[in-house]
This record gives structure tokens, sequence and C-alpha cells, in this order.
């Protein structure tokens, strides 16, 4: 659990979001508080020079007297903390003010001659300004016109007090922003992440309870992970209609193909027996060879379905006229259409070309044709008609048969599909599917219609630029 804990995404991005919020809080009050102590040391240091020039002035219109008087009538605090000092051109100091908690009172006992060849202790008292390595100064100075040297300072150690609080109030603020920041992090990548959490439980009921219709529930919202969900989901759906066109085909194309080959297996048999007949033994091979060309079949149009489907049938492009392929077509099946007396006509524009493969278009349209044949009854009426749009060539079979089902018209491009009506027909099953996937190898299009007056509206579309 606490592993799981550990790796969870949601945990990963509410920690990467607190560490985040931490730089960037402490990176904004590094600013601040730089921004803040530098104008408090401007200010001061604005404050001691406007000091300093002040007190030149005085100087320079009465003197070390005017000076005196002008700092002895200031009884503002300000000037109270203030450090001035009178530098004669020597370095010698003519007069100082120092604030009172600049001074250290110090007494030493010395000796000094007592005036009758003797020493005797005395004690000096002196008075020092401590260095501190805590406290900082503003200092200003101010070059007078005999030479003399005024100088300004102030302790700018109010600067460090007023800053002291902002620090720890700012380390008791941030600890509790971070906290806060730390949960409700937590808690929104946790529900940001639920549909992850989601399409994992999906995947994992589908591997270990092998339950494919498990789909991610809710996926409600705009938002990525949403689109991801539904679009998983759609993937499924997709999975799933394709396992269960797989599993169609391979019952149909075990259905079709055990009746070929017990019969070739019957017929192999039959040619087998000794003292038979050598006519019948020849007869039953022939047989054979034709079943098997029949199995053979089903594999070619198998495998170029599965080709044109991958997007890999391999097409022999060239100029094509559809209207001679299409009377090559009529021409095929006419002496079949005869012996059912349908009549077969052929109609469109005198003038149909295009880029592809003749073959496999010719072949389409045989098998278009051939499927007409079978569903129409005896003196019905088969018609091929080919026709120029703009951008694309059509090609139109249509009979006057049952017709084909609203339900079952998407249906009958499958592979192996079998209608009710076509039950009864020979056939592998595999025409329709191979013409919809030459079309769509072509970068065209296959459907079927209602024909007018009743039966059925096969129609291919080749795009012709």
């Amino acid at each position: 659990m606490l592993e799981a804990f550990r790796q969870s995404l949601a945990i990963r991005l509410a920690a990467i979001y607190t560490l985040v919020f931490a730089a960037g809080a402490a990176a904004l009050f590094g600013i601040l508080y730089w921004v803040l102590a530098h104008s408090l040391e401007e200010r001061d240091r604005a404050a001691v020079e406007q000091r300093a020039a002040n007190y030149a002035q005085a100087y320079e219109q009465g003197g070390a007297i005017a000076l005196r008087a002008r700092l002895a009538a200031d009884p503002s605090p300000d000037a109270r903390s203030l450090f001035v000092r009178l530098l004669g051109p020597d370095g010698v100091t003519l007069f100082a003010t120092i604030p009172a908690d600049w001074v250290e009172s110090q007494v030493e006992r010395r000796l000094v001659p007592d005036g009758w060849g003797g020493w005797s202790a005395q004690e000096i008292h002196s008075v020092r300004i401590p260095r501190d390595a805590a406290r900082d100064f503003a200092v200003a100075s101010r070059v007078l016109s005999d030479g003399r040297l005024i100088q300004v300072a102030r302790s700018t150690d109010s600067r460090a007090v007023l800053l002291a609080p902002l620090r720890s109030d700012f380390a008791g603020v941030g600890a509790v922003a971070l906290l806060l920041s730390l949960t409700a992090g937590t808690l929104l990548a946790w529900r940001a992440t639920r549909p992850l959490r989601q399409v994992a439980a999906t995947a994992r009921r589908i591997i270990e309870e092998d339950d494919f219709g498990a789909r991610i529930p809710n996926p409600g919202g705009s938002g990525e992970l949403a689109v991801l969900a539904r679009q998983l989901n759609a993937l499924l759906d997709k999975n799933s209609a394709h396992v269960r066109v797989l599993r169609e085909t391979l019952d149909n194309l075990a259905h079709d193909m055990r009746t070929p080959l017990t019969r070739l297996r019957g017929t192999a048999e039959l040619a087998l027996r000794d003292g038979g007949d050598p006519a019948e033994a020849r007869s039953a091979l022939a047989s054979c060879v034709d079943e098997t060309d029949r199995v053979l079949h089903l594999l070619e149009v198998l495998l170029d379905v599965s080709a044109a489907e991958a997007g890999a049938l391999a097409l022999q492009l060239g100029p094509v006229d559809l209207r001679a392929l299409a009377a090559r077509a009529a021409d095929l099946y006419r002496e079949v259409a005869e012996e059912k007396k349908i009549r077969i006509e052929l109609v469109g524009s005198e003038v149909a070309r295009m880029q592809g493969d003749s073959v496999r278009i010719g072949q389409a349209l045989s098998n278009l044709v051939d499927n007409a044949l079978k569903y129409t009854p005896e003196g019905g009426r088969v018609t091929i008609a080919t026709a120029a749009e703009p951008g694309a060539l059509t090609v139109t079979v249509s009979d006057n048969g049952p017709g084909v089902p609203e339900a079952e018209r998407e249906a009958v491009w499958r592979r192996l599909y079998r209608g009710d009506a076509s039950r009864s027909q020979r056939g592998l099953g595999l025409g329709l599917t191979l013409v919809r996937a030459v079309a769509e190898a072509h970068g065209g299009s296959a459907c079927v219609t209602d024909a007018p007056g009743g039966g059925a509206r096969f129609q291919l579309r080749f795009p012709t630029v």
C-alpha cells in the first residue's frame, strides 16, 4: 500500500506542485525582501546625505559656532540619533556629537608624575564608539571650503529590527502555505488523475478477467483525460467489433472450406479405389482439381482483401477506360444472363477515363455483375451505367431482384457475410468485400441503395483528381 502510494501519479504531481510553489514563493519573498531592504538603505542614505548638506551649509554661513548652534537647536529624535563630527585638515577631530547608545564609558588607571619626582595613580575616563558586527552604518561626508571635513553617520540597526520580524513571519506563513498547498495539490491531482485510474482498472479487468466488454465509466467533460478516456472506449469498441468479425470470419471460413475439402477427400478416395473404372478415376481427379482451385481462389481472395484493408494491395496503375471495363464485364456474363433470360443493359457516357489498375477494377465490376445475376429473377434486367461527375467517375450496377435490406447494407461488405437471401446461393461470401477493398485502394468508395422500381443498386465511385 505504501509502495503504491509512493508511486501514485497524483502524489508525485502534488509534490512537484508543492516544490514549484515553494521555490516560487521563496524567490518572490527574496526579491521583495531585497527591494525593501534596498529601499530602506537608500532612504537612510538619502536622509544622512541631506543632513550632511544642511550642516555643511550652516558651517559655511557661520562657522563651527553656527554648526554647534544648529545641532543644539534641533530637538527632533532623528537628530539625536546622528553622529556628527568636524575634522580638521590634519584629520584631528575638532568636535563631535555622539548618540548615547553609541558610547561605551571606560575607566583606565594610569600612573602619572605627581610633580614631586614620583608617580601617582589616576583614573582616566574615556569614551569609545563600539564596533558591533551586527550594526551597520550610513555615512555621508562633505568637504568644506576651508579644507575641513564634516561627517554625518546613522546606525541602521533599526532596519535590521524592522526586517527580522518579516523573516520570521514569512517562515511561519510559508510553512502553513506549503502544508495547505500540499494538501490542496494532492486533492486536486487525485481528482484530475481519476480517469487514468479508471483506465488502469478497466485494463486490469480486461486482462485478468477476460471481460472484453469492460469500458471506462463516465468519461464526461472536455479535458484531455476525458477525451483520452472516450477515445480508449472507442478503440475498445472497435477492437471488440474486429474480434467479433474475426470470429464470424473464422466460423464462416471453416463452414465454407469444410464442404470443398470434404468433397475433395471423397473424390480422392473414389479415385484410389482398387479395381475401379479408369474413366471414373480420371473424373474424380478432375473434380479434385476443381475443388482445389476453389479453395485456392478462396485463399487468394482473402489475401487480397486483407492486403487492401491494410493499405498494401499492389496496384498496377495506368490509363483505364471505365466504360470499356463495364462492357467487358457485360460480355463476360452475357451467356449466363441469356440462360436465365436476364437482359444486361449498358448505359452511360461514351468516355470515362481515369488512372487505376484495370485488372482490379475489372475484377470488382465482374463481381458486381455476378452478384446482380444471382439475385435477379428470370426475365429480369441488370443495368450497368457509367457516369462522369466533377472530380469523380461512377459505375452503377442495378438489378430488379429482392434488394438489400437497410439493416444489412453495411454488413454485406464484410468478409464471408451471407445474408438470409444469399444462403441458398453458391459463393465464397468475399465478392462484395473485394469490391469495396478495390474501390478504397483507388481512393474511392462503394455503397448500396435501393434501385428505382425495386432491387439493389451498387455504385462504385473513383476520384479522377
